[in-house]
């Protein structure tokens, strides 16, 4: 009996530390990590190098990784309701206070401080999204 009851109270502290330790993913496949492969508008075709969009919660990391890693990188907060998705309130990261400068979010082809994108397709390894005028092609990392 003394057997039974110590494999039953292993048996849930194993179960126990196995669903603490679990991440919280809220947005289905969208959760994690994407490599933005090329954005296309119109004929122009362009093949960014590096960069990054990391999506958990209610948050966004636009990243470009380099040798150090992701040395700086902006984050922003996103709602995804349906097919649509809008991205607002980027701020740089680490230690610029919440600066965004919109010139320096165009490398991770962020136009405006509000970005509205329709999602064309998501699934575990595709990310298909839009604004008006630029596509947006992304692959699981």
């Amino acid at each position: 009996m003394a057997k039974k009851s110590l494999l039953y109270i292993i048996a849930i502290v194993v179960s126990f530390f196995q669903f603490s330790c679990e991440k919280i993913y809220i947005n289905g496949d969208l959760d994690g990590m994407w490599k933005l492969e090329r954005v296309q508008t119109g004929d122009t075709v362009e093949y960014p190098s590096s960069i990054y969009y990391s999506f958990q919660r209610h948050l966004v990391m636009l990243g470009k990784y380099s040798e150090e890693g992701f040395p700086d990188y902006y984050m922003a907060e996103f709602d995804k309701l349906g097919d649509r998705m809008t991205m607002t309130k980027f701020y740089k990261y680490p230690g610029h206070d919440g600066v965004c400068d919109m010139e320096e979010l165009k490398q991770y082809y962020i136009f405006s401080d509000t970005m509205e994108f329709v999602v064309d397709k998501l699934d575990n390894e595709i990310l298909l999204m839009h604004t008006g005028s630029h596509e947006y092609h992304f692959r699981k990392w």
